[in-house]
């Protein structure tokens, strides 16, 4: 099944608004992790493992590390989806 850009962004809205508590109008592209969502280093541990499970990708640590906004993970995560997408249709 195809992903669309809109439909992984919306699943990764929802594992912040579910898994984190967060207001569903704070999740937004420009918001930062830290400063804006106050998301610590075991909370972005948590939401790898989870979209992990939601996506079934396996997120590069390095890369994650790099992580600053919400934007930065609707990006990444959407590359990797549509990577995984190609190879299963390859």
């Amino acid at each position: 099944m195809e992903r669309t850009a809109e439909s992984i962004i919306a699943e990764l809205d929802r594992i912040f608004v579910e898994q984190f508590e967060l207001e569903a109008d704070a999740v937004v592209p420009g918001a930062r992790l830290r400063e804006d969502l106050d998301l610590d280093s075991l909370d972005a541990a948590d939401m790898l493992i989870a979209i992990e499970k939601r996506f079934g990708v396996r997120l590069d640590d390095q890369v994650a590390r790099t992580f600053k906004t919400v934007g930065d993970i609707h990006g990444y995560v959407h590359q990797l989806v549509q990577e995984k997408g190609e190879q299963a249709a390859g």
